[in-house]
């Protein structure tokens, strides 16, 4: 069943380490992540294992404004952590290129090769050392649905995006059998992170449309927002699912209500929409008691033909190091080895690419099924816009896309204001 996120654990600007913590050797590592409340706690425990081992005592400490907060303890130099974990591979460029990373060992490096794939083992290199390894993992291309709803009218999971194209019309035309009914439920609201789901599912179009390598040209900078490839895949996701008719509670729902509540009408009595994009996570804003697999289901966002499995935008979280001491390589090498996930992935809400941690060690089906894609052998590529520099992906790109959807600007000066930015902002 779905394990609710109760508001508990580190919040911003506390700390927590694991309750079993032996302290002998007086020696404290301090870690700062974007984790809060359960999270904070879970990733606690899974720390007590090495807390056990050494003697040795991690003090995590969550904040809200995770980007902020770390650049201003990394350039103040003074207080920067001895781990992070980063939620965006464009600030940990940032920080490579600025020289504040500390290169893995040779203890670490093996870590990292013997439970990774071999292409996420070099994501942040520099002069043949590596400064980076992936964390926890989630999947942005899951769309949910209700089994029950789909059966009762006949409808079946689309294996194309002309199939997905057909089924949202039919819906949208004729609704289900109880009555009018949305294809989608989708939502923006997000606070100063508003746009980012919308930015979400142009991502996964550009890279089922275009492909891989437009996909990568296009989040490192090389190819312009105003491509063709780009403009194709703001379109399709215009025409799939913010036209008029397409989405639950029309323009005011999407721009006004809070993406933690999008879900809400895909499980009504006479539900309002009968598809929801949204990443893995999304089960923990699910109502109590929802059963996965049961009650709701997913699948993976189709491509543009079915002679090959769909590819998969992923969200995640990498480790950098940021002191060059032995106890905190000791610490980085056991969070990349499979000790460093197994009670997390036990306790549920963590799945990752790690080839090493047993599928039968995830809390629920639901997890082994997320961790069980990352392995199915199709492609994947991370989320775009945290892949951009900060203040272009994870800042401009959200503002812009919620101005060109709710009419304030038009497409051409939406991508025009993009491409702008990355000419003030090369990337190389």
């Amino acid at each position: 069943m779905k394990r609710w996120l109760l508001l508990t654990g580190c919040m911003l600007a506390a700390s927590c380490s694991s309750a079993a913590s032996n302290t002998s050797s007086g020696r404290v590592i301090e870690v700062f992540g974007p984790y809060r409340g359960v999270e904070a706690d879970d990733f606690a425990a899974s720390l007590t294992e090495f807390e056990n081992d050494t003697g040795i005592t991690v003090r995590y400490t969550g904040s809200a404004d995770f980007v902020k907060d770390l650049r201003e303890r990394v350039e103040g130099g003074l207080s920067a952590p001895d781990i992070a974990i980063v939620p965006q591979p464009g600030l940990v460029d940032e920080m490579l290129a600025d020289d504040r990373l500390v290169a893995f060992d040779d203890a670490s490096v093996a870590a990292l090769t013997d439970n990774y794939p071999a292409d996420l083992t070099g994501t942040a290199v520099k002069d043949a050392e590596i400064y980076s390894a992936p964390s926890r993992e989630t999947i942005k291309s899951l769309v949910w649905y209700r089994p029950s709803v789909f059966e009762a009218n006949g409808w079946t999971v689309p294996t194309t995006l002309d199939e997905l194209t057909a089924l949202v019309d039919r819906i949208q035309e004729t609704g289900d059998a109880d009555g009018p009914m949305a294809p989608w439920c989708f939502a923006m609201q997000s606070g100063s992170a508003t746009g980012w789901t919308a930015t979400d599912w142009v991502e996964d179009l550009v890279l089922r449309q275009a492909g891989v390598d437009v996909y990568d040209e296009w989040a490192s900078g090389k190819r312009g927002f105003d491509d063709p490839a780009i403009r194709s895949a703001l379109t399709t996701f215009n025409d799939l699912v913010i036209a008029p008719g397409r989405t639950a509670g029309g323009l005011r729902n999407i721009l006004q209500t809070d993406v933690t509540l999008a879900s809400a009408p895909l499980f009504g009595d006479q539900p309002g929409c009968a598809m929801y994009k949204q990443a893995s996570f999304a089960e923990s804003w699910f109502p109590d008691e929802t059963v996965v697999g049961e009650d709701v289901d997913f699948f993976v966002l189709p491509g543009v033909t079915d002679s090959s499995l769909p590819p998969l935008v992923a969200g995640g979280d990498s480790l950098v190091q940021f002191s060059d001491d032995p106890d905190v390589h000791r610490l980085m090498t056991y969070l990349i080895s499979p000790d460093g996930a197994r009670e997390w992935a036990a306790r549920g809400g963590y799945y990752s690419a790690r080839t090493s941690v047993d599928l039968d060690t995830y809390y629920t089906p639901a997890d082994r099924a997320f961790a069980e894609l990352f392995r199915d052998g199709r492609d994947y590529r991370f989320d775009a816009s945290d892949v951009m520099p900060p203040a272009i992906g994870s800042d401009l790109f959200w503002k812009e896309i919620t101005s060109w959807i709710s009419g304030a600007t038009t497409l051409d000066q939406f991508v025009a204001t993009m491409d702008a930015a990355y000419a003030d902002a090369p990337t190389g």
